[in-house]
This record gives C-alpha cells, structure tokens and sequence, in this order.
C-alpha cells in the first residue's frame, strides 16, 4: 500500500525546473525526494564527486596502513625503516597530489 496518500501539484517556470532537477540530480534524490527533504528542513548537501571518492578511499587506505605499523610498532617497541620511509613518503606525496587536484580546477 502506498505509504503517501495525498497527492500536490506545483507550477514551476523554466528557470525553477531546471534549477529542481539539478539539485536533485546533484543531491542523488529524486525531485519528489527532495522536495519532502526541503519541506521537513534537511539540510541538502551535494553527492561527494568521483575525484572525492577516490581521495576518500586513498586516505583511508594510507590510514589503515599507518594503523597497522602503529599496531606493531607498540606490539614491538621498535618501528622497522621500511615502515618508517612509507609513512615518510606517503602522507605528502599524497596531499602534494591533492594539492594538484585541487588547485588546478581554480
């Protein structure tokens, strides 16, 4: 059964669809979605772009690495040098590459 039962219609001009289906689209909601979102005031925030994603990923994927050493490095009370150079290396080759991304789309 359907869960809404009443049903509204609104006159939109070209401009207001235009700008409701985009953000919608960009929101990953429907229209009707969104609308509902608007009405109970959530705030309504972008999806995450395919570049964020991937940074998001490879900075959990550097912190799990860095956990993992951490985790042996207590176990062992000593850090091995490879383990010492990856994190060295890493963490700043990788804002260096977020930097990149970043400011070049300005």
């Amino acid at each position: 059964m359907r869960r809404r039962t009443i049903k509204k219609q609104l006159w939109l001009d070209t401009n207001e669809n235009k700008l409701l289906k985009q953000k919608a689209n960009k929101s990953g909601l429907t229209e009707s979605e969104f609308l509902r979102s608007c009405i109970k005031g959530y705030k309504i925030k972008e999806q995450p772009t395919k570049e964020i994603r991937e940074f998001t990923r490879d900075i959990s994927g550097i912190a799990n690495n860095i956990n993992q050493i951490a985790r042996a490095v207590n176990g062992a009370r000593y850090i091995r040098d490879e383990d010492l150079e990856y994190i060295k290396k890493t963490i700043p080759q990788f804002i260096l590459e977020f930097q990149k991304k970043v400011y070049s789309r300005e």
